[in-house]
């Protein structure tokens, strides 16, 4: 008995293991494709509706769909780079401001340590050839990456697109491999889980709209330069729980404290922004996005851990709704049900009614 229970954990070790091995040499195909699946579950409501309502083919409702999300996604893309490129020419306009900065700073890193400017020149000097060639080098990645981002952003189409044509075929696929009795329970289990990953997604788009109003109202009231650049970064990152918001509140502030403003303004600033955050974090993600991925913090942080190191920064973004999709699968096994429960988040019962209270509130 005991050597049975040894083999079998030793199997389950050995499958886990392989996954991860699996997940990190096949990235490459598996990140755009699923995205591409995530992206497929957000337009498949649109898709559907063309069909029923306006009676268009499957192909022409698949196309219109891939473009609505192409336009969105292009767009967004564009506004973000494009307020780069002027936050980038601003520097460039303020070069005489930083080089009196940066001389400023030598004088007082020569009072507090002794070393004279010529020395602190002498010394950048000797570095210097290894900076420049750091700067090439992320300058080389900067490209690369953005060549490999519009390439994959192409490829994450026409998966899409191919996705929602065959959509009921992939589904006739699985079902050829559930026995009788147990097909109207994984039909179920599809659905829900195809429902959940739209919502989960659906509702992110939505908590991200509404904290990018109350950003522009908050930077425009405070005269916030490159106030643009900031509300897209800050909405986008926001999709990285935990990492997302620290960022999209952090950069703002010093945002303020290094383009100006007297100190009460900092600091009151400071206090709107993370108001912003808390009302974004425990207030609009709990009523829109709801309860069913949420997870405890503990498993959202070792899916961010782990994605990160598995998948960069696509595992940062995708590896929390995968758990939050686990979770249901999980919840429908009767094996693997008490898997669910560990990976779940069950609110105290105090705080579960008012945010149902606030849900029914906002229903009616």
């Amino acid at each position: 008995m005991v050597r049975r229970k040894l083999q079998k954990a030793n199997t389950v070790l050995l499958f886990c293991f392989l996954i991860i091995v699996g997940l990190y040499y096949g990235s490459s195909f598996l990140i755009p494709l699923t995205f591409a699946i995530f992206f497929a579950t957000l337009v498949f409501p649109v898709s559907n509706f063309m069909e029923k309502k306006w009676n268009m083919g499957r192909v022409v409702s698949s196309f219109l769909s891939t473009l609505l999300l192409f336009i969105g996604i292009g767009l967004l893309i564009f506004f973000l780079f494009r307020q780069l490129g002027v936050f980038l020419n601003d520097l460039i306009d303020r070069k005489d401001d930083i080089l009196g900065y940066l001389n400023s700073m030598q004088v007082e890193l020569m009072e507090s340590t002794g070393f004279t400017v010529e020395q602190q020149e002498n010394m950048i000097k000797e570095k210097m050839a290894s900076i420049l060639q750091g700067i090439q080098g992320f300058i080389t990645g900067l490209l690369g990456g953005i060549t490999g981002i519009l390439g994959n952003f192409f490829l994450v189409l026409i998966y899409v697109l191919l996705l929602l044509i065959n959509r009921d075929k992939f589904v006739d696929f699985i079902m050829k491999y559930i026995s009788g009795e147990n097909k109207e329970e994984a039909r179920e289990i599809m659905q829900q889980t195809r429902k959940v990953a739209h919502k989960y997604l659906w509702g992110r788009i939505q908590v991200m709209t509404l904290l990018g109003i109350m950003y522009t109202i908050t930077f425009l009231a405070y005269d916030l330069e490159h106030a643009g650049l900031l509300i897209i970064f800050g909405v986008i990152i926001t999709i990285i729980p935990y990492i997302g918001p620290l960022l999209s509140g952090i950069l703002p502030i010093l945002f303020m404290i290094i383009f100006g403003g007297s100190s009460l303004e900092i600091i009151s600033f400071s206090i709107l922004v993370i108001i912003i955050q808390l009302i974004e974090s425990y207030v609009l993600e709990p009523v829109i996005i709801g309860s069913e991925v949420q997870q405890s913090p503990l498993f959202v942080i070792i899916a961010i851990i782990l994605g990160g190191a598995l998948w960069g920064a696509a595992g940062l973004i995708l590896f929390v709704p995968i758990f939050g999709i686990l979770k249901i699968i999980f919840d429908h096994s009767r094996e693997l049900k008490p898997l669910g429960f560990l990976i779940g988040y069950e609110r105290p019962g105090a705080g579960e009614d008012f945010f149902e209270k606030i849900k029914e509130k906002l229903k009616n």
